[in-house]
């Protein structure tokens, strides 16, 4: 701030103490008159001094709050959920403008696969009052998706009520690419056998600690070897791809299907029974069996099936029994399915 600035701001309390000087010291000896316009001079600076200090400060927090708007991807809403501000930062990176979504809840950036539950967990928990924090799948104005992880903090009032909601984001799509590289299958883009291996732990401490049980599918594409001597790795590749498919169409959602080698893929089937399983591996049989393969036209695929029991050492225990189950399909001339319990 300018020195005129300041002694701008002086001016009122020029005009309210120069009266006060006049009225109260005209008949006063000059040494009080010298005593009183030095602590008059003071009092300005001091006032001053104020001024200079809040000025500064004032100037500093307006930076701060212009780097979070251009930097920082943040929303403020209300306790319904409707934004009311949004930085710039978070226009840029979603591509709407601020008046497209003043007004809006959050839903404006709900990506379709997001599963219901994880919004009635974010929803229950900040309406506690309690933070929330956790990764979500949204998507941008364009339609393109993005990963973000987000802290959701509620505005309690005096009275303890929640009367708002800040959250801000951190981009984490790269993150999570990363992830998703490093557990799929290139060709098929399915899960390797290094996250089956992983869901196996998950799935055996469920069932271990809370008497869950789970059931494994081992399917393997018959004489896949002569395809790819006789037609070419090409073809070989886009039959995987479409095995993939047909797979994928035939199972639940919670059921992980993954490659699990060469030509063999797992599935494992959560909640369910060895005979529930059969009855999904025999589904699956038949739907590769009528699909109309490109080039190659018809293949079989065959079919091992087992489940783990509380006695099983650990997963590999009854991998193993659906391995054996699915080499008695193959000596039994192929395209069958064979449980082992």
């Amino acid at each position: 701030m300018k020195l005129y600035d300041y002694l701008f701001k002086s001016i009122p309390i020029l005009f309210i103490l120069t009266p006060l000087y006049v009225y109260n010291l005209q008949e006063a000896p000059v040494e009080l008159h010298w005593f009183t316009l030095t602590a008059l001079s003071f009092i300005l600076f001091l006032v001053l001094y104020r001024y200079k200090i809040i000025d500064k400060y004032s100037q500093n927090l307006q930076k701060n709050i212009n780097i979070i708007d251009e930097h920082v991807l943040i929303s403020h809403s209300d306790k319904h959920g409707r934004i009311t501000d949004v930085s710039e930062a978070l226009c840029r990176f979603t591509g709407y403008k601020k008046e497209e979504l003043i007004g809006k809840t959050h839903k404006i950036f709900k990506h379709p696969d997001t599963p219901k539950e994880l919004f009635t967990e974010l929803w229950d928990t900040i309406t506690r009052g309690e933070i929330f924090k956790g990764e979500i799948k949204n998507r941008s104005k364009d339609g393109s998706e993005y990963w973000i992880e987000a802290t959701i903090t509620p505005l309690i009032n005096k009275k303890g009520d929640v009367e708002g909601y800040t959250a801000i984001r951190q981009d984490i799509t790269d993150k999570k690419c990363a992830q998703k590289l490093s557990i799929t299958d290139k060709l098929t883009q399915t899960y390797n056998r290094l996250h089956l291996e992983n869901i196996f732990a998950q799935e055996t401490h469920k069932a271990k600690r809370y008497g869950d049980t789970y059931s494994i599918i081992i399917m393997d594409i018959d004489f896949f070897k002569p395809i790819n001597d006789n037609y070419g790795h090409d073809v070989g590749d886009q039959i995987l791809i479409d095995i993939v498919q047909v797979l994928k169409s035939k199972i639940r959602d919670i059921d992980v299907l993954g490659r699990w080698g060469g030509e063999e893929f797992l599935i494992i089937c959560t909640k369910t029974n060895i005979d529930q399983a059969y009855t999904v591996a025999e589904k699956l049989r038949v739907a590769i069996e009528e699909y109309e393969f490109d080039v190659i036209g018809k293949i079989t695929g065959s079919f091992g099936v087992s489940e783990y029991k509380q006695s099983d050492s650990n997963s590999d225990v009854a991998v193993k029994r659906a391995d054996d189950a699915l080499y008695t399909s193959k000596d039994a001339g192929r395209n069958l399915v064979t449980s082992k319990i």
